[in-house]
């Protein structure tokens, strides 16, 4: 199994468009994340 760390998850999430930073978004709100549009889809089908 490939070695995954949490770096390469989070590029993997962000290329994919499943989450984002909130400082690359608003500038300034560090040490948050938003959804993506594919990452609401997710988070929708899930609950």
């Amino acid at each position: 199994m490939a070695d995954l760390t949490m770096d390469k998850l989070v590029a993997l999430c962000k290329n994919r468009g499943l989450i984002f930073a909130g400082s690359e978004l608003y500038g300034g709100l560090a040490n948050t994340w938003d959804y993506g549009p594919l990452g609401v889809e997710f988070k929708n089908n899930v609950k």
